[in-house]
């Protein structure tokens, strides 16, 4: 298998995984790999469960045209994003963009996803920011991506949804149903009542972990 066909296999592994997980309905969510100067992505209005490796249309990083699809394929409505993340992180290779339903209620309600209680969400991802509102499909969306990506792999996307960045598609999407089970947790913790808050002692500790941990990626 040359390095094309093990890069797709990767993307559509990746987008069928959101499907199965419910973490998207049927024409919701993309997914995209980069190979080299370009990115394969998945195509818009096209069932996740449904895709096939001819499929996704290849797009340039640097100018965003469409380099190669078959026909009657277009490249997903949030290729601006990805584009965006690959340009700003050389050492992406993954993009997986969701809306998973716990983790989505946190973007349209403007809230980021933290806690002082949860240890594994501190380490595995400090916290989950929310980047500023950008219309869907246009640059605007792009305003804060840059400034989140130097300390944050994963980032909500106000009143949208849920993106991460990885070294391949399928690890981001392994973190995108990371993200909504905590998001989950979280969730009924608070219908509960209240977190069982660590010491600040502790959550440094933690938060130091994370960075350290991020830094060998």
């Amino acid at each position: 298998m040359n390095e094309r066909a093990r890069k797709a296999q990767d993307c559509l592994k990746a987008a069928k995984l959101l499907y199965s997980r419910f973490l998207v309905n049927a024409y919701e969510g993309n997914v995209s790999v980069r190979l080299g100067d370009t990115i394969l992505v998945t195509p818009s209005a096209v069932c996740k469960e449904e895709l096939e490796e001819d499929d996704l249309v290849e797009v340039d990083i640097a100018s965003g045209a469409t380099v190669a699809a078959k026909p009657g394929r277009v490249a997903s409505s949030e290729t601006k994003m990805h584009l965006c993340v690959y340009r700003n992180r050389a050492d992406v290779q993954g993009v997986a963009h969701a809306h998973p339903p716990f983790a989505t209620a946190y973007a349209v309600a403007g809230m980021p996803i933290e806690t002082a209680a949860y240890a594994e969400m501190r380490v595995l991802y400090d916290r989950i920011p929310v980047c500023r509102y950008g219309r869907p499909g246009t640059e605007a969306i792009n305003a804060d991506i840059p400034a989140v990506l130097k300390t944050h792999d994963v980032f909500l996307l106000a009143n949208h949804g849920l993106t991460a960045a990885a070294p391949s598609a399928i690890v981001a999407a392994y973190r995108l149903e990371g993200v909504e089970s905590i998001a989950k947790v979280l969730t009924l913790t608070r219908l509960h009542g209240q977190e069982n808050a660590l010491p600040r002692s502790e959550l440094d500790a933690l938060q130091q972990i994370y960075f350290e941990k991020r830094r060998q990626l």
